[in-house]
């Protein structure tokens, strides 16, 4: 479920607030995977999860 919410976050079509809060951590750590993989920038990371706002 933690790979799907990622997924939905990198697509677009969920935003980091609807994530619960009891899952933020998992899908944090998939989202720095991607990352990582170069499958999303770090910019996209940040937008995605708030970084600076």
């Amino acid at each position: 479920m933690n790979k799907i919410w990622a997924d939905r976050l990198v697509a677009g079509t969920k935003t980091w607030d609807e994530v619960p809060a009891s899952r933020k951590p998992a899908v944090n750590d998939i989202l720095l995977e991607y990352v990582a993989k170069g499958k999303i920038t770090q910019q996209k990371y940040e937008e995605i999860v708030g970084v600076g706002e």
